[in-house]
């Protein structure tokens, strides 16, 4: 069997699921509201071949919302957390739009209570389904079972970006056939990646190697050259990175201009007053929650600490926040006291000989950070947003790496968008930086309670936290 049968097997799976849930939830709703009696029923109970009539409507309303909401996207990376997220959004838009349709049916009265049961039962069921479907893909993309097969156009740093990805995160199913470079022979490796040829014999190299994705990565190219590649291999999804146009994580926003289709750069979430204090809000009522309810937690750690090594239960350590304002953040105490005396500013590496033994612990745990909610509370950091650097780094990474002073636009976090991607302790600071930045442009509640939810489920997972 070949891949896009497998795909299209798999899709139809998607689709077939989602609509029995559908089903499910509707018998389970009618059940739970006229026989498990919940609310008492006041007058007779209406006749269940009524809800089937109507289930194949519900049904197709449904699945036209989901694939609206783009939940049919066969190659769509979206984690399990944004999946139920619009899992829980769509179902809600559907249940809206049903309540509104049965206002307008008047030879029978469907149960408003049947309509909210199959609301929450429906956002479960199908919640759950989806994870466990979400699980199987997985693993056949980890058996190359339905994996993308992959070639780069250009052998530039954005390219190079985007190999690192791929490798460092398997679970994609992505594998990278070869790069195409018109300045590097055929044969030469870029990061493992073997060139394949000239961007000339892209054509054949596509039909040759069975490509199925096709990634621009060129800083220059000729427009005309690139449609005409398009054109030639339309069966091939063809990707065009925005750092081409030198505007990655940029928050960019389609519109029309005197008839014109043109980009926009939008402003940033957080300058507006409502978003800040949105922001401010939640930090101050989960920093109070969190100190309140781990209070026991650190004070058995600050015990710990204290007479595992000699020195003092706190470390703080002087930071930058927003627009480069210095302060002091606090963490446990996990390395002996006075480690960088001798050696001056440096980072924590493998097997560091300054830490302590218990140390360790509460570093791969990371609940040595935990004394970072005190600086949340009182308004020195975030629970989410770039992690703040020391003024010795500041300094040397702003001469090195472009727009890494941006960051500084928001507050400091606890966790943030680059932490949970793997881009924690002694990694690349590019990186992180095109992270950071993603995260200020493209900031809302839910991408910081996502942030939060996902470092909690990681918290035992860190290869990087020395």
């Amino acid at each position: 069997m070949d891949k896009k049968t497998i795909q299209g097997l798999f899709k139809a799976v998607l689709i077939g699921g989602d609509a029995f849930f559908v089903l499910v939830s509707i018998l389970l709703a009618y059940n739970i509201r006229f026989y498990w009696k919940v609310v008492p029923v006041l007058y007779d109970v209406p006749l269940l071949k009524y809800y089937l009539y109507a289930a194949p409507y519900v049904i197709l309303v449904y699945l036209l919302a989901f694939n609206y909401a783009g939940l049919y996207r066969f190659a769509r990376n979206i984690s399990r957390i944004d999946e139920f997220y619009k899992v829980f959004l769509t179902t809600t838009a559907v249940i809206i739009i049903l309540m509104s349709t049965t206002f307008l049916i008047r030879n029978f009265s469907y149960s408003r209570i049947v309509l909210i049961t199959m609301w929450l039962v429906g956002i479960v069921l199908i919640g759950s389904w989806r994870f466990v479907y979400r699980n199987v893909f997985r693993y056949f993309k980890r058996k190359e079972l339905i994996i993308q097969n992959i070639i780069i156009i250009g052998a530039t740093e954005i390219s190079k970006i985007l190999i690192s990805r791929i490798q460092r995160e398997p679970n994609l199913g992505y594998s990278i056939i070869g790069i195409v470079d018109d300045k590097l022979t055929k044969g030469k490796k870029v990061m493992g990646v073997p060139v394949l040829g000239k961007i000339k014999s892209l054509s054949i190299i596509i039909k040759k190697m069975n490509v199925d994705e096709a990634f621009l990565g060129l800083s220059e190219y000729n427009r005309q050259n690139v449609a005409e590649i398009i054109m030639e291999n339309d069966k091939v999804k063809f990707m065009i990175v925005s750092d081409v146009l030198n505007i990655i994580t940029k928050n960019i926003e389609f519109d029309e201009f005197c008839g014109l289709p043109v980009f926009t750069v939008k402003e940033l979430p957080l300058d507006k007053m409502l978003n800040r204090t949105i922001k401010r809000t939640f930090d101050i009522v989960a920093s109070f929650f969190i100190l309140l309810v781990l209070s026991p937690l650190l004070i058995v750690v600050a015990i710990l600490v204290k007479t595992t090594s000699p020195g003092p239960v706190f470390y703080k350590q002087e930071r930058i926040s927003k627009n480069n304002k210095l302060f002091f953040m606090y963490k446990f105490r996990s390395m002996k006291s006075g480690a960088e005396n001798k050696s001056g500013p440096v980072w924590a590496r493998k097997d560091d000989p300054r830490r302590t033994a218990f140390g360790t612990f509460i570093r791969k745990t990371s609940i040595d950070e935990l004394p970072q909610f005190l600086n949340v509370f009182f308004g020195n950091m975030s629970v989410v947003g770039p992690r703040p650097e020391r003024p010795h780094f500041v300094k040397q990474f702003s001469k090195t790496i472009p727009r890494y002073m941006e960051r500084h636009k928001v507050k400091a976090g606890i966790s943030g968008w680059a932490a949970i991607s793997g881009l924690r302790g002694n990694t690349s600071i590019e990186e992180r930086v095109k992270y950071d930045l993603y995260y200020i442009e493209n900031w809302s509640l839910w991408f910081d309670i996502k942030i939060i939810i996902r470092t909690m489920l990681e918290l035992f997972h860190h290869t990087t936290a020395y």
